[in-house]
């Protein structure tokens, strides 16, 4: 969602380490003169003493460090061109080939980045952040396996390095397991109970696991240690509407899009904290925001239609989720609200309709399964009806069950016997 200064230095200092061991070897005085000016952050007058001495005998480093300065001006085209340039020359910079991976992936060619960091591990094959980065790739296309499968190599080549558990834990939580995926949290927790990446992975695995208390506790350690981290105060935020807190997820939002004025799920989520508040004239202002920043911003429009509703406009939120079930016709909330206003305009057969679509795509959902089955009664189908609404109350149910239910973890070492506690205590 965010695109942070920090993230931008973590990827250049992962490139700086790549041309660390070419430097070991250059005789080139102005080479050396130009990298320790890289190294210092005065990145024009690198550029300009490397553009000097290139001017002569041009070697693979000094295209690869120019590539780099190009990297981190945003000049893409020209970065990638130098740091190719330099791999021709010497295909085995493991370092260079590292860095042009992370720049295919941050101009949007995830394949033709995989394919260099699967040339990076090749030529080296305990290069720990190549693993991790193409771990990242696979896992995005769904390649949870293979990411599984790097994931755990680069766990064994860094036992106490967490960053491996959080793209296992990750891969867990994607393919259903958040059971796993937790576990794999509070290990990395043990390992490092004070990093602000694992404290956000837990507490917003918590969030997700309706672990409300525990979730809160772990994002405000976060926010704590990170304080100026856009994602961790967003996801607090979250944890904040969890509690219905919604003065403080609002101040949280309104801080946010301050910052980040076009971001338009920001302003969705401003909205959301405001219409949960009874505030619906603030919701308006910053649904409709959102959607004049991204018209297929699909939750704004539905809570518009709400609000809609709310105010005795039927048609007018029948007219909303309709548009917008055209463009988003997976939105399976979106078909119990048309379901519930078709309903209460008798029109009942177009509210089966709308409710067999949300149960089919959210099979979970309690709302839509009772819902359809209130219908399907009103419709004189009977059998059908009692089905439904017996699958509404077992949802129900499980609900309940797991909302109570208390995380717990042990004391000590990951494995360990022990007394459990709270997430959030002893670790």
């Amino acid at each position: 969602m965010f695109t942070s200064a920090r993230c931008l230095r973590l990827v250049f200092a992962l490139a700086l380490a790549g041309l660390v061991h070419g430097t070991a070897n250059a005789q080139d005085q102005a080479f050396t003169k130009a990298f320790s000016l890289y190294q210092a952050g005065k990145i024009a007058e690198a550029r300009d003493v490397l553009l000097a001495s290139m001017s002569q005998r041009p070697t693979a480093l000094d295209y690869s460090l120019l590539g780099s300065i190009e990297f981190q001006e945003t000049r893409f085209t020209e970065a990638e061109r130098h740091l190719r340039s330099a791999l021709a020359s010497e295909p085995k910079l493991v370092g260079t080939r590292f860095t042009l991976a992370t720049l295919l992936e941050v101009t949007g060619k995830p394949g033709e980045a995989a394919k260099e960091l699967e040339q990076v591990i090749a030529l080296d094959p305990h290069q720990l952040d190549a693993l991790l980065a193409l771990a990242r790739l696979r896992t995005a296309e769904s390649h949870f396996a293979i990411a599984a499968t790097l994931l755990n190599r680069a766990a064994a080549l860094a036992p106490k390095d967490v960053r491996p558990l959080l793209g296992l834990a990750r891969v867990r939580n994607l393919e259903g397991n958040s059971e796993g995926a937790l576990a794999l949290l509070l290990k990395a927790k043990a390992i490092s109970p004070e990093d602000p990446a694992v404290l956000f992975s837990l507490g917003a695995l918590c969030l997700q696991m309706d672990l409300i208390k525990d979730g809160t506790a772990n994002l405000e350690r976060a926010a704590a240690l990170d304080p100026a981290n856009p994602g961790t105060q967003y996801a607090l935020a979250s944890a904040r509407v969890a509690n219905r807190d919604f003065p403080a997820a609002i101040k949280i939002y309104e801080g946010l899009l301050r910052a980040e004025p076009q971001n338009a799920q920001v302003a969705y989520a401003l909205g959301a904290g405001y219409f949960l508040a009874g505030d619906n004239a603030a919701a308006t202002r910053c649904f409709e925001r959102s959607v004049g920043i991204e018209p297929q911003q699909a939750e704004s429009f539905y809570y518009l239609a709400l609000i809609a509703d709310q105010n005795g406009d039927k048609e007018k939120s029948i007219a909303l989720l309709s548009s917008m079930l055209a463009r988003h016709p997976d939105h399976a909330r979106a078909h119990i609200a048309l379901g519930l206003e078709y309903r209460a305009a008798g029109r009942l057969d177009e509210a089966r309709r709308e409710l067999e679509s949300a149960v089919r795509l959210d099979p979970n959902s309690q709302k839509a399964h009772y819902q359809l089955g209130l219908v399907l009664t009103a419709l004189r189908e009977q059998e059908p009806a009692k089905a439904q609404l017996a699958i509404a109350g077992q949802l129900r149910a499980a609900s309940d069950e797991r909302v109570s239910w208390i995380l717990a973890s042990p004391r000590g070492q990951p494995g360990g016997q022990g007394s459990h506690a709270s997430a959030n205590a002893g670790n």
